[in-house]
């Protein structure tokens, strides 16, 4: 037994006692610029520009303000986007087109300049999808009524196709006396579906997006079933004020790289303990970031839930 002690005790010693200081080299100044975009087909573009910053960066905000941002359509220049706030650079007289390849360098004084390049993505047409809205009664919940929506998706043959899904909430409001000044403003919320093939992402300045990789059934038809609080219309009115809540449900086309950037992040969201952690994805050359593209349907819910008249 005293032995037994011994070799504890001796193994206790050795295994807090040895030490070795190992010099680790990090360059503090070696920040990159980054680029995230997300390209919506219909819409003016939008790029935020930040740089890469150490944990431990004294040199303030990483919001870059005076980049030089332009953009090209199949590699043609068509114009520079403008800082508006925070990082954040736009166009409003340029829409995105379909199914076009767009090219985006951005240069800062002081960083190497970035580049990045995708093909913009083209909405599904009418005879790709089916869309099915009803409202059910939730016994588990004291038979309130909620929604169930059935996307049927028509894949093509021969194509890798990506798909991502959300649900957006809208309210709108104003006063019959002064119909002009309306406040109008979206949201987007949650929805649940129970599908394996359904991969979920969420991303803190986004949401929670649904994600759809046509693998197991390339070339043809797939259902998913979603689920939701009612979504119905909610209607509010006194005679003077009006006020009207809608839900519409978005499918967005989506690009590879914004699958593929999707899914690594997620990969990152909750690292197992015993692995690596695997890398961003990133399109971006000599940077990092994003450049995303989609094209997306939006179908309204139409039917009325709650109207409240206050007369």
């Amino acid at each position: 037994m005293k032995n037994n002690l011994s070799l504890l005790f001796l193994s206790v010693f050795l295994f807090f006692g040895c030490e070795k200081e190992v010099d680790l080299k990090i360059d503090e100044n070696d920040s990159k610029l980054i680029l995230n975009a997300w390209f919506k087909t219909g819409q003016h573009p939008v790029v935020e520009i930040n740089r890469s910053t150490f944990i431990f960066d004294k040199r303030g905000t990483n919001v870059i303000q005076n980049a030089e941002v332009t953009l090209f359509e199949n590699d043609i220049e068509i114009g520079t986007l403008e800082h508006f706030g925070s990082g954040f650079y736009q166009n409003e007289s340029i829409e995105i087109k379909p199914n076009t390849a767009y090219k985006i360098l951005a240069k800062v004084d002081g960083f190497e300049e970035i580049k990045a390049i995708e093909k913009s993505s083209k909405k599904l047409t009418e005879d790709e999808y089916e869309f099915e809205y009803r409202t059910v009664e939730d016994m588990q919940h004291g038979y309130e009524e909620r929604s169930e929506i059935d996307i049927t998706i028509k894949d093509k043959a021969l194509t890798d196709d990506f798909y991502l899904f959300r649900l957006k909430n809208t309210s709108k409001d104003w006063n019959t006396d002064n119909p002009g000044d309306t406040t109008y403003s979206e949201t987007y919320t949650y929805i649940e579906s129970s599908d394996l093939q359904i991969e979920d992402v969420y991303l803190n300045s986004i949401g929670n997006l649904k994600i759809l990789k046509d693998e197991i059934f390339n070339g043809n038809e797939y259902t998913i079933r979603f689920n939701s609080y009612d979504l119905r219309k909610d209607v509010y009115t006194d005679g003077t004020y009006y006020s009207e809540q809608q839900n519409i449900f978005e499918i967005h086309r989506i690009s590879k790289s914004f699958y593929l950037y999707l899914k690594s992040v997620q990969f990152n969201q909750y690292p197992d303990p015993f692995t690596e952690p695997t890398q961003i994805f990133t399109n971006v050359e000599n940077g990092y970031g994003i450049l995303a593209t989609s094209a997306v349907v939006e179908l309204p819910i139409d039917e009325f839930g709650e109207i409240e008249i206050n007369e």
